[in-house]
């Protein structure tokens, strides 16, 4: 193994100028390379460990296959087993599901039916009640109508009455202004 140096000088320097008295300094410098040396002296070497690691885990590998091949053939005959109930159980789940799917289209083809009548007479009375109301809503509007158009026929033979008492009056002046008028041009 190959040794790490630590430098005590250089590290009881650093301290002495960091404000450290030498004394204390000194005594930290050589615990420092007491304790490197300790852990120096027990450190493991990479290729020493990797032969350790490697023999380990060949043995580890080799205890694990067989264990492994011994699980397999347990775990094989123990899911063939469960695998055969599973098979079994699910068969009679889809059963039962079946026949369960089957009762509720049943059940929710007669609730549309249900409802498709009940839509349809609502339907209908809706359609009677807006047939009704655009009745009642036309007869309204003609009896406007012919009220506005009687307001309009008084309205307009009050005019025609006037204009010809106009025609009339317009009339009996043109004939008192022209007529003396006539008779002195006449003259």
């Amino acid at each position: 193994m190959t040794g790490m140096a630590f430098d005590t000088l250089r590290y009881t320097r650093r301290l002495r100028e960091a404000g450290v008295p030498e004394p204390q300094a000194d005594v930290q410098a050589e615990l420092m390379a007491e304790a490197f040396g300790f852990y120096t002296d027990n450190l493991l070497t990479k290729d020493h460990f990797t032969e350790v690691l490697n023999a380990r885990f060949s043995e580890a590998a080799a205890m694990q296959n067989l264990g492994f091949a011994e699980q397999d053939a347990r775990f094989e005959k123990r899911f063939s087993e469960q695998y055969a109930k599973v098979e079994i159980r699910l068969a009679e789940q889809d059963t039962k599901m079946e026949k369960r799917f089957a009762e509720q289209d049943t059940k929710m083809e007669k609730r549309f039916a249900e409802q498709d009548t009940k839509m349809e007479k609502r339907f209908a009375e809706q359609d009677t009640r807006m047939e009704k109301r655009f009745a009642e809503q036309d007869t309204k509007m003609e009896k406007r109508f012919a009220e506005q158009d009687a307001k309009f026929e008084k309205r307009f033979a009050q005019q025609d009455r006037v204009l010809f008492l106009h025609t009339w009056m317009l009339g009996i002046l043109v004939l008192t202004l022209a007529v003396p008028q006539l008779q002195s041009w006449l003259s």
